[in-house]
């Protein structure tokens, strides 16, 4: 039982299957966004308690955190406070 002409109704055939991908696609980028930004603030956040580290004892001044800000608090023993 067709409604329409087939030209037409394969035009809405194609409509439904962009949106369907898009409906698929657009959460999957933004989710990847949304986990990117996550790991942008983590590294910023394991940066700034190295450099508080830092003030409170001097010694760990030579500790290389620029690559891997997380890594190295990680590694110093120095594991951030999640809140709860």
């Amino acid at each position: 039982m067709r409604f329409f002409k087939p030209g037409i109704e394969l035009t809405f055939k194609s409509v439904g299957l962009i949106v369907l991908v898009s409906l698929v696609t657009l959460p999957l980028s933004w989710g990847s966004e949304q986990r990117q930004k996550a790991r942008t603030w983590q590294n910023i956040a394991c940066a700034y308690r190295i450099k508080e580290a830092v003030r409170r004892a001097p010694i760990l001044a030579g500790a290389d955190y620029v690559r891997d800000p997380c890594g190295t608090v990680a590694r110093l023993g120095l594991e951030l406070d999640m809140p709860r």
